[in-house]
């Protein structure tokens, strides 16, 4: 069952109405999963969030797979959300759902959560990147380059997304030539191993998504990245006004 949103959680507890909204659209957009805990804990529904309506004050996911445990859902007054973006756990909690219908389709809507928790341990924590802000990574073996997106950055590690691959990237591969360019901070040279290797969607199209750590990242190269990324959360934080 999520951990319920209370004291032990404080500091890493948003109640900032426009920096929730911030990270429930980063959900939508990377339709990342949420599963959802009610009933004490004994029903999960997974899903994946398909709109926010601000005006409203409402956040629109998709219905679950059975509807047995739909009807439950219906009736249940205290419901725990959970996504795992990047392995940073984001948790929010929400009152009784309604029944909707969105895109044609039947939905839940949910009022949006006045809290919202991002627990985070600095080794783990990813930055989620902006589309214009994704550096590009590349990787040279032997006499072949590729080139990837990156999609989101840590100091243990980095997402990259490519249409498709040049050469192997399997679970477990490690790849010593790889310079990631820091827009404005310069190049990280550094080695990367593969912790996960497989295709997602995105919109109609499905592309090549690598799970990277750093194999040898030095202070220096970890005071880069903190830098980049200080700076992508400010540019980030002075949109929300």
């Amino acid at each position: 069952m999520s951990l319920p949103i209370d004291q032990s959680v404080d500091a890493y507890t948003i109640t900032f109405r426009r920096e929730i909204v911030f990270y429930l659209r980063q959900l939508i957009n990377d339709r990342d999963q949420i599963s959802i805990s009610f009933n004490e804990g004994q029903d999960t529904i997974l899903t994946i969030l398909l709109h926010l309506d601000e005006e409203k004050g409402l956040l629109y996911f998709d219905w679950g797979s059975s509807e047995e445990v739909n009807r439950r859902f219906l009736q249940s007054e205290r419901n725990f959300f959970v996504a795992m973006p990047a392995g940073i756990r984001n948790q929010f909690m929400c009152v009784k759902p309604q029944a909707v219908t969105y895109d044609k389709r039947p939905a839940f809507a949910v009022k949006l959560p006045e809290k919202y928790v991002r627990l985070q341990r600095r080794e783990f924590f990813r930055l989620t990147l902006p589309m214009t802000q994704r550096p590009i990574c590349r990787i040279t073996v032997e006499d072949k380059a590729m080139e990837l997106s990156t999609v989101d950055i840590g100091i243990g590690g980095v997402g990259l997304e490519t249409p498709a691959l040049l050469f192997p990237c399997e679970l477990g591969m490690n790849f010593s030539d790889v310079r990631i360019e820091m827009k404005g901070f310069g190049d990280l040279q550094t080695e990367l191993g593969i912790r996960y290797s497989g295709e997602v969607t995105k919109g109609t199209k499905q592309v090549q998504r690598l799970g990277c750590v750093f194999l040898r990242l030095s202070s220096a190269q970890e005071n880069l990245v903190q830098k980049f990324m200080a700076h992508i959360q400010r540019e980030e934080r002075a949109k929300l006004g």
